[in-house]
């Protein structure tokens, strides 16, 4: 089929990993697609990096539902266990694969190279037109054909291309013009905390994964080998100095006494990320035929790892309901029913979501007396009842009321 439309039912802004696997599993699903793209998908990239992403059990099941989880081309690192401490040990929950009979609690993978992954897939699905280096300059509405107008700047925003398309999916990350540009309601909150993200080698525990809230902030390690790892260092804004000097220095030996009795011997550190935890959450997602997707639509305080595992469950549920017809020999159709039936089901995913980020913010990462007594009878709740560990880590890897998935010892 030529790949060549000027009509598509489906065109997303925004190529990051939510728009790339958006668009591979609709024009999978039979639909004409439209992937736009601001930046060049350049070839070959060869990160020096290692920029972590935690995937969760349940995330590893939907991509290899859709045949979309390769190791030997993915790089990743399974996590087996994982550790959260709150303030002191005794505040401790451990957890580990065998809690489910499960060989792993899910991967760490390499951003670049999961994102490199999909885009390389996308190329090769003939009902997907893909305009990188390409932004949109103007959306609207056609009223006489309920369809939209889209004007796209190609070739690094210069040569004009003009299409149609039924709907539009919005996954352009943060900041999303096009969705301010809309007027989507949205709520911004600030954490007051900065965010760095080290990459260093170290002498720790194989396959653990630690989260520690503490009065200085919420940290994490996550290893990605056998001798790397990553250490998110998620500091309370008065609180930067402990870790840092004024010219950008770590401060390692802070660091080992903050995760004392899981690392040591940090060596060949290096900051490559930093960010202001400033979040935003759309209030709605979906406005006529124009839906938010991934950070356009939430952007989630990094704790427990929640955005992109968020992001894959809504990609699945509008896989399945706009390709219920996939099976007959009809072309598939979605229609504005449909895409409210969509969100309807998102949004009550997303506040599941925040739940449980809230728990974590507001009582785990909170040093006041009545918080710490809330942690502490929580934590301990969960280490006497086997069963609420159980739903606990459940709902950590996404695998609560998840029926159709099967869980193999």
């Amino acid at each position: 089929m030529d790949k060549k439309y000027t009509t598509y039912d489906f065109v997303i802004v925004g190529g990051g990993l939510v728009g790339s696997l958006t668009s591979i599993l609709l024009a999978r699903s039979g639909f004409r697609c439209c992937l736009v793209e601001q930046n060049l998908f350049a070839q070959d990239k060869k990160p020096t990096t290692f920029n972590p992403l935690s995937l969760n059990y349940r995330t590893i099941l939907i991509l290899e539902k859709y045949g979309l989880w390769n190791t030997s081309l993915i790089k990743s690192y399974p996590i087996k266990n994982l550790n959260i401490k709150c303030f002191n040990s005794l505040n401790k929950l451990r957890f580990s694969s065998k809690d489910l009979n499960l060989q792993y609690l899910g991967y760490v993978v390499d951003k670049t190279s999961l994102h490199e992954y999909f885009i390389n897939l996308a190329k090769k699905q003939k009902r997907l037109e893909i305009f990188d280096a390409s932004l949109v300059r103007d959306l609207k509405k056609i009223l006489e054909k309920n369809k939209y107008s889209i004007t796209i700047a190609e070739s690094r925003f210069k040569k004009l291309k003009n299409i149609e398309s039924d709907f539009v999916i919005l996954s352009d990350g943060q900041p999303s013009p096009l969705r301010d540009q809309l007027k989507f309601k949205t709520t911004h909150k600030d954490y007051n905390q900065t965010s760095f993200m080290v990459d260093c080698v170290a002498q720790f525990n194989k396959n653990l994964a630690v989260q520690l809230f503490s009065k200085d902030g919420i940290f994490a390690l996550i290893p990605y080998s056998p001798e790397k790892t990553s250490l998110i260092l998620t500091l309370n804004k008065n609180k930067e100095s402990n870790f840092f000097d004024v010219q950008g220095k770590i401060n390692k030996t802070e660091i080992e006494k903050v995760f004392a009795g899981y690392i040591t011997n940090i060596s060949d550190e290096k900051v490559i990320n930093r960010y202001d935890m400033k979040t935003i959450k759309a209030e709605e997602i979906i406005k006529d035929k124009i839906m938010l997707l991934g950070n356009s639509s939430q952007m989630i305080h990094p704790v427990g790892a929640q955005g992109f595992n968020l992001g894959v469950r809504n990609i699945e549920t509008l896989i399945n309901v706009c390709s219920r017809n996939k099976e007959t020999e009809q072309r598939v159709s979605c229609c504005a029913d449909d895409m409210y039936n969509v969100a309807d089901k998102i949004l009550a995913d997303r506040e599941k979501t925040f739940e449980i980020t809230d728990i974590a913010t507001k009582i785990f990462a909170n040093s006041k007396t009545t918080s710490r007594i809330a942690s502490s009878f929580l934590i301990n709740l969960v280490k006497i009842l086997p069963k609420t560990k159980v739903s606990f880590l459940k709902k950590i890897l996404g695998l609560e009321d998840c029926s159709y998935l099967t869980i193999k010892s």
